[in-house]
């Protein structure tokens, strides 16, 4: 615990309602002695009523008005300091017109006046974003405050992210800069932290297996779409499924993609099941490979040699229309188990539609698809189908222009069961051609492709018992067995169990990996992967990693075990913690 209070920012008053006047009067005076010595300089011409000379000083002073009028809303928009008073002035006056006030009686010379006071409440503006302190601590007004949230997300126009609550206040946090981490198209990238979407937000599909990708016509969907293949083709295969031959028609004959796009509905659901022949072709492989080198448990994909393998899928609502019963109970079984066995042979897929559905987006596929995107505009139904329950209450806004200039790709992004976040899809400069760019890109070839290596394929009776095996681990891993006999149960279990005292053996004194961690203090580990890209962007500590996997040494574990300790103790947010421990 602080031996110091914590600071909360700045205290409203009642008269910051004015400090937008203020602003404006700043400018005025600053600019004022122009008129004044224009006046100074033909006093005697204004005195005898020179027409000229009053016409002059009436222009000087609309010209100093409008001026200053500008430079106050310039000002505003561009300045740190005058944007904090004016969303100072902007908390006040919601204040005042909400009814959020006190009425104190004040003595005075004539007798009594009433006085208007605020009931406790602070601001404070950071880089990023901009946290709303109330005080709940028997305040009148401490029932209202509980579900302000969204109100504040209006009036501000920013994007809530979140609340924190400690023994006498409740903090809203606001996200207001998401634009300024918008990155270009070229900036995307793969590597061993994931594929990077804007400055401070990436998709890690380890950690957060299989995309969703959502959005109308002229969103931006295509070109988020055309910016993640271009990506991820660069480190491993990618295989699309177009069924309104639309937006990926010109890559059917480029050498990357040379019989990996597919257009008829019949075609897709073959290459859905075909997916799975291949993920389970790397499956044998890797027990294989686990053989081979006598591992105790069955290792990530990489760390057997292994590039990853992605599933793209453009309008599923429109594949779905297209298919007759049947086929249709072909496609969900062939997806589902995809989306479900995926991860652990490094399998990814990547589902686009203009607007999700219940009858589209079934329970597997709700439940097995980690990380959601959305672009450009969506009715309530969609976000809630889209974000989940957790984002019910969240106000998604609509954004069409942006510094008055038309933005294209906004919508908002989360991994699912965490609030979602404002979202700028990269941008696409005027010179780029992703032609072009899919034509730099090499064809890597896909050896467990049954139409490209006719030996990956496997017996119905080898699919069965990989399907069941990797079905059971995945459910172990969760804490759940549904399936599974017996026996595969114990045997995963004993060699589970064999692993960690081999690791108890060979790591304690060199440290160990985040999901260990994470497990150990019960804590979801991409939460700890945020608290730590945060650190790192601070750029004055990083993390060991070891074949793409954040490792922990024994600094960098009792680090992370005091921030934990501390945010118990304190009840601060993350945020908090990493500008605490490492900001200026």
């Amino acid at each position: 615990m602080s031996l110091f209070p914590a600071y909360r920012g700045i205290k409203i008053k009642p008269y910051m309602v004015n400090l937008r006047y203020f602003i404006f009067s700043f400018f005025f005076l600053l600019l004022a002695p122009l008129l004044v010595f224009y006046g100074y300089l033909n006093f005697e011409k204004i005195k005898s009523l020179d027409i000229p000379a009053i016409i002059i000083s009436v222009i000087l002073l609309i010209v100093v008005v409008v001026l200053s009028i500008y430079l106050t809303w310039l000002s505003q928009e561009r300045v740190f300091f005058f944007q904090v008073l004016e969303r100072l002035s902007k908390l006040a006056y919601f204040l005042k017109e909400n009814g959020y006030t006190y009425i104190k009686k004040i003595k005075t010379d004539s007798g009594t006046r009433d006085k208007i006071v605020f009931p406790v409440v602070y601001m404070k503006q950071n880089r990023y974003d901009l946290e709303i302190a109330f005080k709940m601590a028997g305040n009148k007004f401490q029932e209202k405050f509980k579900k302000i949230g969204s109100e504040l997300e209006t009036t501000f126009f920013m994007d809530f992210m979140e609340v924190q609550d400690d023994i006498k206040f409740k903090t809203y946090k606001l996200a207001y800069s998401a634009f300024l981490n918008r990155i270009k198209v070229t900036d995307v990238n793969y590597s061993d932290i994931g594929i990077q979407l804007m400055k401070n937000l990436y998709w890690n599909p380890v950690d957060d297996p299989h995309l969703l990708v959502v959005g109308g016509t002229g969103g931006g969907k295509t070109v988020l779409l055309r910016t993640l293949i271009r990506a991820l083709a660069k480190v491993g295969v990618v295989d699309i499924g177009d069924p309104k031959q639309a937006d990926f028609v010109t890559m059917a004959e480029q050498k990357a993609f040379e019989g990996r796009i597919f257009y008829n509905a019949e075609d897709i659901v073959a290459m859905v099941e075909r997916a799975v022949d291949i993920m389970f072709a790397r499956y044998a492989y890797i027990r294989k490979k686990r053989a081979e080198n006598g591992d105790k448990d069955m290792k990530k994909y990489y760390e057997y040699g292994l590039e990853p393998y992605f599933l793209v899928c453009d309008e599923y609502n429109a594949l779905c229309a297209m298919l007759d019963f049947q086929t249709r109970q072909r496609l969900d079984n062939a997806m589902g188990q995809f989306l479900l066995l995926g991860r652990q042979a490094g399998c990814f897929g990547i589902i686009a539609m203009q607007k999700p559905a219940r009858e589209d987006l079934g329970s597997k596929l709700q439940a097995n698809i980690n990380f959601r995107i959305s672009v450009g505009r969506l009715d309530e139904i969609s976000y809630d189908l889209a974000f989940g329950e957790v984002n019910r209450n969240k106000e998604f806004k609509y954004v069409k222009f942006v510094g008055g200039k038309r933005v294209y790709g906004r919508g908002y992004a989360c991994v699912y069961g965490e609030v979602a976040r404002e979202f700028y899809s990269p941008l696409l400069e005027k010179k780029f051609s992703f032609f072009d760019e899919f034509e730099k890109i090499e064809r890597r070839e896909n050896p467990f492709n049954p139409l490209e290596n006719p030996e990956a394929v496997l017996s119905e009776e080898e699919k069965q018992a990989l399907q069941e095996e990797m079905q059971a681990k995945e459910e172990l891993d969760k804490g759940i067995v549904k399936k599974a006999s017996p026996e595969l149960v114990q045997e995963l279990l004993s060699s589970k169990q064999k692993e960690n005292e081999e690791d108890e053996e060979n790591d304690d004194s060199e440290g160990v990996y985040l999901s260990d961690f994470a497990l150990e203090k019960g804590i979801r580990s991409n939460i700890l992967r945020n608290v730590i890209q945060k650190i790192e962007e601070q750029g004055t500590y990083s993390f060991e990693r070891k074949e793409g996997k954040i490792f922990l040494d024994k600094d960098s574990d009792e680090l992370l075990s005091k921030m934990i300790d501390d945010r118990e103790e304190s009840n601060k947010s993350w945020s908090e913690l990493v500008s605490e421990y490492f900001g200026d």
